[in-house]
């Protein structure tokens, strides 16, 4: 039996094997691009490596896209089989009894059976770090905060890989409001941790929910080597600078780091999809011609109508389609996520809010603003359950607002640009136009319902 750098127990008896799982650990700590080849070299080594086949397949379930399931299965198959044939330690069988848990549409039990293996193995960093992206996922702030938080004092400033924990810590306790603590620890890790991306994400989170624009954009600019070894995290770091320049009024910043940064490459990765998506849909909302933007997200949007793997995707795929002109496949898409099987975690979040919010989104689109502000508000108070973070799922915000103004149900509408005001230290545009509008009255109502339901061109 050998140990990783952290003393987590492994079955590997090759030490090339070894220190390129070490490797990996660390990679996937960093979201760093060379997490499939050093995976792969690790398994190219040990292919009866039962943790590292979990791993991989875990890995692939977090991609959500239905033709990757099957490999994911084989990931799962390929450990068992290794169990079967020879002794492995009881972390490692959890490992895939996680991978199961999330193939039968469990993550929850995904995520609370690596975190018990930190139970016998604190400094079990890599199951820390796979359950907090699950949970995420789910939209489970407070079981991604509970169990970080349960583990976090294991490690020490002196433990290996400790700063990517704090970053862990820092991102769970923004998504709380808890931005004094977040900041700290994410300033603690990326300290500790130059290479943790996702920590200093959660530091310029805390700057975007503080109305600390000026600050965030030049903590984020002057930070960019910082990310170069991540995969389309580094694109995710990008957005969040482009919503800075947003907030700031520098609509030509935005668009040169939309396509010089956010889709310089077409990729069809559902989180790529959400930046792109998100950023459009706030550009047009501030009043900005996006172009012919819209077409290119639109169109890969329109191959994964029935995808059908996670919520979160399908409300972005839904706005690139509706945004595109593809009504048809927008219509498809929402009936779609209404017809998830219930039994699964993600069917049932999709039936209680993706339904109402995929309707909602359309009827925007068509021009009904006020059945688009019933069916947003039906999913407003549960709309964490659809994963991702409070700032990617601002966009519904920013969609519902602008919907109960152009409804003319104006002291909704004011009370919620308030809400948005006070947590951003007063300063906030999206807020201010709302209150503006709502201050001129029925005009202004007649001015917001022309670009709630402002058309695109039928796709054909």
């Amino acid at each position: 039996m050998t140990a990783d750098r952290l003393g987590n127990p492994v079955t590997l008896a090759d030490p090339v094997a070894l220190a390129a799982w070490d490797r990996t650990i660390e990679n996937v700590l960093s979201h760093a691009a060379a997490t499939p080849a050093s995976l792969a070299e690790t398994l190219d080594r040990a292919p009866d490596f039962a943790l590292g086949q979990a791993a991989r397949g875990i890995m692939l379930m977090t991609l959500a896209r239905g033709e990757l399931r099957p490999a994911a299965a084989a990931a799962l198959a390929a450990a068992r089989a290794s169990m079967a044939e020879r002794p492995v330690t009881a972390r490692e069988a959890a490992y895939a009894d996680a991978l199961a848990a999330w193939l039968d549409g469990r993550p929850g039990v995904a995520a609370s059976r690596l975190e018990g293996v930190l139970i016998a193995h604190p400094h079990d960093a890599l199951a820390l770090k796979l359950a907090h992206g699950i949970r995420f996922m789910m939209g489970d702030r407070d079981g991604m905060l509970a169990a970080i938080e349960a583990r976090a004092g294991a490690f020490t400033a002196e433990t290996p890989l400790a700063g990517y924990v704090m970053g862990c810590r820092a991102f769970a306790l923004e998504e709380h409001g808890r931005f004094a603590e977040a900041e700290r620890h994410g300033r603690q890790a990326v300290a500790l941790a130059p290479r943790d991306a996702w920590g200093r994400h959660a530091v310029a989170h805390v700057m975007e929910m503080t109305g600390r624009v000026g600050e965030g954009i030049e903590f984020l600019s002057r930070s960019t080597a910082a990310w170069a070894h991540c995969n389309n995290f580094g694109t995710h770091m990008v957005w969040h600078l482009a919503l800075m320049h947003l907030e700031a009024g520098a609509v030509d910043k935005v668009l040169a780091l939309y396509d010089t940064g956010i889709r310089a490459e077409r990729t069809d990765d559902y989180r790529d999809i959400a930046n792109a998506a998100s950023l459009l849909a706030r550009l047009e909302l501030d009043g900005v011609d996006v172009g012919d933007r819209w077409e290119e997200v639109g169109a890969i949007a329109a191959r994964r109508v029935e995808d059908r793997q996670l919520v979160f995707a399908d409300l972005h795929y839904l706005l690139a389609l509706l945004r595109s002109g593809r009504r048809d496949a927008a219509g498809r898409l929402a009936r779609a996520v209404g017809e998830g099987d219930a039994g699964e975690y993600d069917g049932a979040v999709a039936r209680l809010i993706g339904v109402p919010a995929a309707r909602g989104l359309i009827a925007w689109q068509d021009g009904d603003p006020a059945e688009a502000a019933r069916l947003l508000n039906a999913a407003h108070d549960d709309m964490v359950l659809v994963g991702g973070s409070n700032a990617q799922r601002d966009i519904f915000e920013q969609i519902r607002i602008e919907c109960l103004v152009a409804a003319g149900r104006l002291d909704e509408a004011a009370t919620a640009a308030e809400r948005r005001m006070a947590a951003r230290g007063s300063q906030n545009r999206v807020a201010r136009r709302i209150l503006e509008a709502c201050r001129r009255g029925p005009v202004a109502v007649i001015a917001a319902a022309a670009l709630a339901g402002h058309r695109v061109p039928a796709h054909h």
